[in-house]
Formats: C-alpha cells, sequence, structure tokens
C-alpha cells in the first residue's frame, strides 16, 4: 500500500482527534494496528475505519498484543503500534511494552481513558485503583506514572487544541529513540474536531529525516581518525551488534565491510544484522561464550570496531566481549560506534552518533590503505552434546541449519534453545528474532503473529519459523487462533521437554517448581482453534525429525507444527558457561 496522499493546502480542516492519529499512523508507512477493544477505548476505534489503509488485529489479550506489535516493528523495521483500555488492558500489556524498552523497539501505545470530567473530580471510576483514604479524590493519571519509567514519552491528551503537535512530537521522540511512548486519549475527547493541517504540510517521511550533527567537521575528523586505525592495524574486524537492526543501516555496514574486505561478526542481539555467507564472515561473537575457533580468530586481531553496540550482561558473555581491547597493555584498540556516542581507544565523545560518523567513512574509504587480511573462511560447526533421548537440542539446531532458506523469519521464544542460535550460520537475508536481554518467556509466539503481519505487508514470500518450547507455549498459545483467523501458515518447532529446562540447568533440576502443566496433547491444538487445514506431527527420533523437517518445510500452504520430544536436562553447550557465571 501506498501512503495516504494528502493536500499541501494551508487552509485548516477539521478531522476527529482519533482519526487524526490513524491518519498519521498510516502517513508512516504502517498499517497494521494491534490490540484489544475496551470500554474507553472503543470511541476511538471507530475511527479506524475512516482510514481503509489500516488493519486492526485483535489479539487474545493484551500482554500478546504488546509481543505481536514489537514482532512487527522488528521483523517491518517501523513503528508497532497498540492500542488497550485504561488500567485492566495498559497494565497487562506492560510487560511486553518494557520488553520493546530494554531491547529499543519503537512502539506507540495508545490508551484510552477516563473522560476529562472524570479525572478533574477524582470519582472513583472502574479500572482504576483507588486511594488509601476513601475521602481524597482519586488520581486518574496514576498508570501513565507507572509508564514514565517504561516509555520515552507519555503524551496525556487534555487540550484538542495542542493533540495534533503534542501527537506528532511524540511520535517523533518514539522513532528518534527507539522506545516506547504512550499516547493519553480521554474517551470523551476521542470524537472532538481537530485541525488536519499537519497532517497536509508533514509527510510521514519527514519523521524518518536525521537532523545533520551541527559540527560537521568534528563528523569528519572522527571518521578520517577511526580509518586511521584501520589503514594502520594489521588484523582488524568488524562487529556488529542490536542496534545495527534498530537504527537500520544493516545495509551500510555490509557496505563498509563489503569494500574494505574487513572480517566480521554479530553479536547474539545483532545476529542477522550481516550476511554470514560471506566468507568474511567469523562466526558470532560474544566474548567467553563463542566458539573456538571464532574466539581464536578474534584474539588474534588487533583492532575491534565494535558498531551498533548494546551492553549487557546476556549480550556480551557476561561484560567478556571486550577484555581484550580494554587493556592498554594489551596493545589492542576498541572503537564503539554508538547511537549515542562515539569512542576511540580511550577518548569519548558524546554527542556524535554512528548515523552521522558511518557514512563519512563509507565516503572517505580508501581501499589502497586498508591491511591486506586473507579470508578467514572459518566454517561454523555446531558442537554435540549427550542426551538422554534420542533426538537432542544439538539434533534440532543441525535441522533448523538444514531447513532455513534466503529471507526465511526464524522466531525463537525464550528457552535453552535459544543458546544454541549462534552456532547456525544464516542463508543470506534470513531474519533472526529473539528477546535475548529481556527474556520475557512466551513472547516468541504473538511475536510470530506480528513479524507473520508484517511479512504479509511488506510481501515478504519467506517462511515464518517458530522455535519454542512447551513451557513458553503453555503461557501464550491462544494467540494461535489468530493465525487461522488471518490466514498465516507458520511452521512451529515445539520443544517438549516437560518443563522450564533453562531453569533447570541454573538450579533446581529435580524440583517440581520447574514442572509445567503436564500432558498437553500438542497436536490436537489445531482443532480446538478451529483449523480445517493443518500438519501437526510427534517426533522422537533423530530419522523422523530430519523427514518431517523435510516435509513440513516444503509445504507453506497450511499452519504446521512439530513436537519434538527432548530430554529434561539436554542443553546446548554455551548454556554450561552462562550458568557458572550466574554461581
Amino acid at each position: 500500500m501506498a501512503p495516504i496522499a494528502l493536500s499541501s493546502s494551508k487552509e485548516e480542516n477539521r478531522i476527529s482527534l482519533s482519526e487524526y492519529v490513524f491518519r498519521r499512523i498510516a502517513s508512516l508507512g504502517v498499517y497494521s494496528v494491534f490490540g484489544v477493544p475496551g470500554d474507553f477505548n472503543l470511541e476511538f476505534l471507530d475511527f479506524i475505519y475512516n482510514v481503509p489503509e489500516l488493519k486492526w488485529y485483535g489479539t487474545c489479550n493484551e500482554l500478546n498484543g504488546a509481543y505481536a506489535a514489537d514482532g512487527y516493528s522488528k521483523r517491518s523495521g517501523k513503528l508497532g503500534v497498540l492500542v488497550t483500555t485504561m488500567g485492566v488492558g495498559e497494565l497487562s500489556a506492560m510487560n511486553g511494552i518494557s520488553g520493546s524498552y530494554a531491547e529499543y523497539v519503537p512502539i506507540l501505545s495508545i490508551v484510552g481513558t477516563t473522560p476529562t470530567t472524570a479525572k478533574m473530580q477524582g470519582l472513583p471510576s472502574h479500572h482504576l485503583i483507588t486511594q488509601m483514604n476513601p475521602l481524597e479524590k482519586n488520581d486518574h493519571y496514576v498508570y501513565q506514572k507507572m509508564a514514565a519509567s517504561i516509555s520515552c514519552n507519555v503524551t496525556s491528551i487534555d487540550d484538542p487544541f495542542e493533540a495534533p503537535d503534542m501527537i506528532d512530537n511524540l511520535i517523533r521522540d518514539i522513532l528518534k529513540e527507539k522506545k516506547p511512548g504512550y499516547l493519553y486519549i480521554p474517551c470523551n475527547l476521542a470524537s472532538v474536531p481537530v485541525s488536519d493541517l499537519n497532517l497536509r504540510t508533514t509527510s510521514g517521511k519527514c519523521f524518518f529525516e536525521k537532523e545533520l550533527c551541527c559540527d560537521q567537521v568534528m563528523v569528519q575528523n572522527l571518521a578520517a581518525k577511526i580509518l586511521d586505525l584501520i589503514y594502520m592495524s594489521h588484523k582488524p574486524f568488524v562487529l556488529s551488534d542490536c542496534l545495527v537492526d534498530r537504527l537500520r543501516i544493516s545495509h551500510e555496514i555490509q557496505e563498509f565491510v563489503d569494500k574494505a574486505k574487513l572480517p566480521n561478526s554479530c553479536t547474539q542481539m545483532g545476529k542477522s544484522t550481516l550476511n554470514e555467507q560471506s566468507s568474511y564472515y567469523i562466526g558470532d561473537y560474544s566474548g567467553d561464550e563463542t566458539s573456538i575457533k571464532t574466539m581464536n580468530y578474534v584474539s588474534s586481531c588487533d583492532l575491534m570496531i565494535h558498531m551498533g553496540n548494546f551492553d549487557n550482561e546476556t549480550n556480551s558473555g557476561h561484560f567478556s566481549i571486550h577484555k581484550e581491547f580494554d587493556d592498554k597493555k594489551s596493545g589492542k584498540t576498541l572503537i564503539i560506534l554508538n547511537h549515542k556516542y562515539i569512542k576511540i581507544g580511550s577518548e569519548l565523545f558524546y554527542g556524535y552518533s554512528i548515523l552521522d560518523v558511518l557514512p563519512e567513512m563509507l565516503r572517505m574509504l580508501d581501499t589502497s590503505k586498508l591491511p591486506q587480511v586473507p579470508a578467514p573462511c572459518i566454517q561454523n560447526i555446531i558442537p554435540a552434546h549427550k542426551s538422554s533421548t534420542p533426538i537432542s537440542e544439538t539434533d534440532v539446531l543441525k535441522g533448523i541449519q538444514t531447513l532455513l532458506k534466503p529471507n526465511d523469519t526464524l522466531i525463537v521464544d525464550t528457552g535453552s534453545i535459544l543458546y544454541g542460535i549462534s552456532d547456525i550460520r544464516l542463508p543470506k537475508g534470513c531474519k533472526v528474532l529473539t528477546q535475548p536481554f529481556y527474556l520475557s518467556i512466551g513472547m516468541g509466539l504473538p511475536c510470530s503473529f506480528g513479524a507473520s503481519v508484517a511479512n504479509r505487508e511488506l510481501g515478504n514470500k519467506g517462511r515464518i519459523i517458530l522455535v519454542e518450547g512447551d513451557g513458553a507455549a503453555q503461557m501464550t498459545i491462544q494467540e494461535f487462533s489468530n493465525f487461522n483467523r488471518e490466514g498465516l501458515n507458520p511452521l512451529i518447532l515445539l520443544l517438549n521437554n516437560e518443563g522450564y529446562t533453562v531453569e533447570r540447568a541454573i538450579k533446581g533440576p529435580t524440583r517440581g517448581y520447574n514442572d509445567i502443566r503436564p500432558n498437553w496433547k500438542w497436536t490436537q491444538l489445531f482443532d480446538t482453534f478451529g483449523m480445517k487445514d493443518y500438519k501437526c506431527q510427534r517426533v522422537d527420533t533423530p530419522d523422523e525429525l530430519s523427514k518431517t523437517l523435510k516435509e513440513f518445510g516444503s509445504d507453506n500452504s497450511c499452519s504446521r507444527m512439530i513436537e519434538i520430544g527432548l530430554a529434561k536436562l539436554d542443553v546446548p553447550w554455551r548454556i554450561n558457561g552462562m550458568v557458572s557465571h550466574k554461581k
């Protein structure tokens, strides 16, 4: 769909506040809205039908809606949009919004609230928590105060005259910071007329225009300084991280490493931001939690250029990712290009961004001065790990490696298998969606629904492949019914290891608190969700797994689930090292 065409006339027209919001969303190239109706947002939602470009995707609950908006944003690179009602709805969604905030995912969370009169009078309205003192007025802004800590901007509409500017400024902040923002709309203002002038004078494209750094001379000096260090190095390498994806600069990073012929790698959260089929790709790098060949190669380098870094415990091998390059005695240099700062060795340049410096590096690059580094040609190996059952998680990882094709989207829920995905070498154009930092169990299935919607919106013919454990699936399995309603056909690999295996690895391997509700008939769930055309199969041997993956993987005409029987304590090799850091 093309963005909405709007007249550039300066003459003011009036449309409802709600229609303004929906038309602004559509002007951004966003055509999907997720959420759950509630009495305080019904008047608002009615106006979505005035904007035919938009499609409403009601989810089974608000938490799943937040996960779906997250998956839509990650897969599409666009703004995710969620609509809930005050209190009972928005609070349910807050866990999902917190994950988006933690991992730099831009979400517009719209909440319908009590009317302005009830707010002013402090009435004890439903969906509201009341005061300790029953004689005090009730605070109708209490949930907005909660939201302030998990959003870049909380905007509450109290004056319709200012609403268009307030809405536009909120969206600018969300897109700039790559963090969620909240828009609170009182139900009595949903249909109030506002000016449409901003829609006709400020196109959606304007929200994505980057302001040039005011000190371009300094930007050029930083780019030159970084390039000089690369020219002087003997064996540099580039590490691509999470913010490369969020800032949508994967193409530019790839162009740089291809032109410079530099060895390159991705962190766990940066996975799929570079072409892993390149002979210069050395495998995923996560400090001490890296495969031996890749770790040894990084140790032999004298310069690390870490692009779009997101430094956190799980993404850095428990903060070991820079250890050799932070040591002044090692003679090695670390360069970090963040969206908020540039760091060259011990020098910190706050307020300068990779978005400023990288284009200058590409423009100024002199390939004749670069060190001639041979292509590493490091082949990936998925280390074997013993299991008490015929199928191990190693077999599953090898099966996924064989299954994946270019342009597929692989979603991996929080669980033990997540820590083996770094050992898979992705086909070109394959996209991985995970939540390795916030680690909210159960996000995978609704996230894959949002990603499926994005895939269809983008016209991407690649498959949606979801990998999740039985414990995660029990939390959000109801959202699978949305695939049925919307005609979307994922392939789900359901890992049945009878509980929370990643928790068993940490503590309590035989404790009852790590057990889940037993004896679910997973392959019969499709009937429960009203599906008529589907494929389901339980597999318990490597041969069965290989055969079923081949059969189900080649048929994208219906939804498919493969239930894979695994041992309770079977985990990828990397988890053992991670667990040792927790003790």
